[in-house]
């Protein structure tokens, strides 16, 4: 016989995994991810109970090889390795107790402690994690979200036209591209111009970083001033309820626009709760479970995966960026007035197309690391940067033909990259950063009717959409100084040292 508590071995093992790889990805995973992966783990335990049992004729047995199973393809390497290391510590303890009573040892005996040990890791797991979001001041930062969801301005004037609103992801300004890249991007730019696009000769970025720039656009504001108190947090993914339910949004809802998204692959952008979100697989995996597929043997089930799923991969990865210059071409024929939001990971890393859209064949692990944490020489960042970015002016010509060719009335579209390239960037020392590659953004607005002057050279992304509300909806709506803003310290993505003065600072080519 078997004591009912102890089927919940294999279960608790799990639970203690998930538990451990949430603390180690928590700078970019929300907790709130474990929920889905920890469900259809359960699920696939229970339903192996009945045939390891009729396999083995002993639930004793039959739970103890659903625990060695649950602990090889659940475990991370690091984890594995020290609660093995517990385990075998716990079980000598263990066994000469029972010696010193001698007491007959049972499997349901080992069973048990093996629950024992799982709930240690449990109750371990859960004070670490509670301990990291506890620099979190969670009443502030909740009533900040809730603020950007109904943020509203005083009532503003009906309009029809879409508005697009398209993230380019590393983008660097024309003149970053001549002078470090030795490439010269006139031909898209004479396109543009030709098309009626404004292209700000030094427009700039406030954040080095996507999650903080894409919340701070869409929330017309600097980070400090619509969710301060965070420095002393360090979550990338605190700024995506800001990206999902921004001020922008609330304002153009309330007008009456529908808001749709496209899918990112990247869980911090990618926003689901739009009134139309588009999708190229029918279901898209969080970050956390990318990371856990990643990290962990369950990597095995990738090739099933990828039939249905999103499985972090540079296929899926050419597979989304093409997927979102496909819907941008057809989504001006949904009906009515539309705020358009797609980020597009490119030309940022991991470079996977070349100038002609050729798939680029990479021996690395799939990855968006940047910057310093580009595995690649210089000069390779250089080349491949530059081929993707020729790839994303083509298929960005041919999104724009069709907006412009299939709108109704002329639309507003705003194309505006998130932050600069990253050659010569490192996260770790502002002083080992060329700032002026990092902050210096390529930009480019169609604005119907609009005089082209009322968008100055010098634009601060932070400021587009409140020109953009002030100049079509008579918001109102202050222009801020223009700041530059890094990180204070590695990983310290809240903690910010103010480089604004070090825009124009030339920096030493490789």
């Amino acid at each position: 016989m078997m004591k009912r508590s102890v089927v919940l071995t294999p279960f608790l093992f799990t639970f203690a995994s998930l538990l451990q790889l949430t603390y180690v990805s928590l700078i970019v995973a929300s907790p709130m991810q474990i929920f889905r992966p920890l469900v259809i783990l359960w699920i696939l335990l229970f339903l192996l109970l009945l045939p390891v049992y009729w396999l083995l004729r002993d639930w004793n047995w039959g739970v103890l090889l659903l625990t060695v199973l649950a602990a090889g393809f659940c475990f991370s390497a690091s984890f594995f390795s020290t609660i093995l290391l517990s385990t075998v510590i716990v079980v000598i303890l263990w066994l000469s107790f029972f010696r010193f009573r001698r007491t007959k040892v049972d499997v349901a005996h080992f069973v048990s402690l093996l629950s024992g040990i799982s709930m240690f890791f449990i109750g371990y797991s859960v004070l670490l994690i509670g301990k990291t979001l506890t620099a979190i001041p969670w009443i502030d930062y909740q009533a900040a979200t809730y603020d950007a969801k109904t943020y509203s301005v005083d009532t503003l004037p009906y309009l029809k036209r879409d508005i697009y609103f398209i993230i380019l992801d590393g983008y660097a300004r024309a003149d970053i591209l001549q002078e470090m890249y030795g490439f010269n991007n006139f031909e898209f730019l004479a396109y543009l111009e030709k098309q009626g696009f404004v292209v700000p000769i030094a427009s700039t970025s406030n954040y080095p970083a996507t999650h903080l720039s894409v919340a701070s656009m869409l929330n017309m504001d600097y980070i400090e001033s619509f969710s301060p108190g965070l420095e002393k947090s360090y979550q990338r993914w605190l700024m995506s309820p800001f990206i999902d339910h921004s001020r922008v949004r609330a304002l153009l809802e309330q007008q009456g626009y529908r808001s749709v998204s496209i899918s990112t692959n990247w869980s911090i952008t990618d926003n689901p709760t739009t009134n139309t979100y588009f999708q190229p697989d029918p279901m898209m995996l969080s970050d956390f479970e990318g990371f856990l597929l990643d990290s962990t043997p369950l990597n095995i089930i990738n090739p099933i995966l990828d039939r249905f799923a999103s499985v972090p991969s540079f296929e899926s990865q050419r597979k989304i960026i093409l997927y979102n210059f496909e819907t941008l071409a057809h989504l001006p024929e949904l009906p009515g007035p539309k705020f358009v939001v797609a980020h597009i990971i490119s030309p940022h890393p991991p470079f996977v197309f070349d100038r002609n859209g050729k798939a680029v064949q990479l021996s690395d692990s799939f990855s968006f690391k940047d910057a310093a944490e580009y595995s690649g020489s210089k000069g390779e960042y250089r080349r491949r940067y530059v081929d993707q970015l020729q790839f994303v002016n083509d298929n960005m010509e041919r999104v724009i033909d069709a907006i412009l060719a299939k709108s109704k009335l002329p639309p507003i579209i705003v194309i505006q990259a998130d932050h600069g390239s990253g050659m010569l960037v490192d996260f770790a020392s502002s002083k080992n950063t060329c700032i002026k590659e990092r902050f210096s953004t390529f930009a480019a607005y169609y604005l119907p009717n609009l005089d082209p002057h009322s968008i100055p050279p010098s634009v601060s992304a932070v400021n587009i959409f409140r020109i953009i509300f002030n100049e079509y909806f008579a918001a109102q709506l202050p222009i801020l100084e223009s700041k530059l803003y890094f990180y204070k310290r590695p990983v310290s993505f809240y903690e910010f040292e103010d480089v604004t003065t070090r825009q124009n600072e030339k920096c030493q080519q490789p």
